[in-house]
């Protein structure tokens, strides 16, 4: 979509800087680590969404992992799925945790993984101002809501970082049959979290996953207007590069997630120890729909 970014982003600098800071952080051996850094003789790489970090999911369940596997440790590179999916390209990580159907599916059509294997799902939510002066609360679509949007020049944030989240609101803004996202749109180009902040500060309206917003609920002001809609579900799964330098390794952490130990670690995730999961272990070895 042709549409305005925020002042100061520039998405192909970005992607430059992310790739010349990541190759020297592994040539330095480090990276991001979650939980203790292990040598390159212990050590994989796991390419994971910024939705996975900034909800606090990624973190319990590495933790949870490393009690069971207490001699293998995961080093994380965060990012949205496009570019998670370029470092799996290019073997920069040995395993992918990502939410970009169409992107996933093209991914292994050009020979870069076997296949994708869903793992875990949560929902996405139209979040917006709690006075919601667009009215959306209550539409019978998310793409009805965007239409609303659109029409009356509301704003609206979006990620615009070829991110899993990123993906979905294309793909509600062509359904609402709308060019552009309207004239109140701007691209954040950050992750999950500061694009949240963005939308909060400006009374914008945004797409995002219900977890990272209960997370930040107590800093934002924001709330989730447009829910519980089939469009809105929101699939991850694992992919295994093959261009991975260390797959045996990775392979253990991918077969723990969808045993029943890493299932239970899915399922008691809570955020900020709040009653309700908002994460869930994919029911079976079904593709999605």
């Amino acid at each position: 979509m042709d549409t305005p970014r925020l002042a100061g982003r520039d998405r192909s600098a970005r992607r430059t800087s992310f790739a010349v800071l990541l190759a020297l952080l592994l040539a330095l051996g480090g990276g991001l680590c979650a939980g203790a850094c292990g040598t390159d003789a212990d050590t994989f790489v796991l390419g994971a969404t910024t939705s996975t970090y900034d909800s606090g999911l990624l973190e319990h369940l590495i933790a949870r992992f490393n009690e069971d596997h207490p001699g293998l440790r995961v080093r994380t590179v965060i990012a949205g799925s496009g570019e998670a999916l370029e470092l799996g390209r290019t073997g920069d990580v040995d395993l992918l945790l990502v939410h970009a159907p169409e992107a996933e599916a093209r991914f292994i059509e050009a020979g870069h993984a076997p296949r994708r294997r869903p793992v875990l799902f949560n929902e996405y939510v139209v979040a917006g101002p709690p006075s919601d002066p667009a009215r959306i609360r209550g539409s019978a679509s998310p793409s009805e809501a965007f239409a609303t949007l659109a029409r009356g020049g509301h704003g609206f944030v979006s990620r615009g970082d070829s991110s899993g989240t990123h993906y979905r609101e294309i793909a509600l803004w062509r359904e609402a049959g709308v060019a552009g996202g309207g004239t109140g749109y701007v691209e954040s180009g950050q992750g999950q979290a500061t694009t949240l902040h963005v939308a909060s500060e400006r009374g914008a309206y945004v797409l995002t996953d219900d977890a990272t917003l209960a997370m930040l609920s107590e800093v934002l002001d924001l709330a989730a207007l447009v829910e519980d809609h089939a469009s809105l579900r929101n699939v991850y799964s694992l992919l295994a590069p093959r261009a991975a330098i260390r797959p045996e390794r990775a392979a253990v952490f991918a077969d723990w997630l969808r045993s029943g130990d890493g299932r239970r670690a899915i399922g008691e995730f809570r955020v900020r120890g709040g009653p309700e999961a908002l994460f869930a272990p994919w029911p079976g070895d079904d593709p999605p729909n």
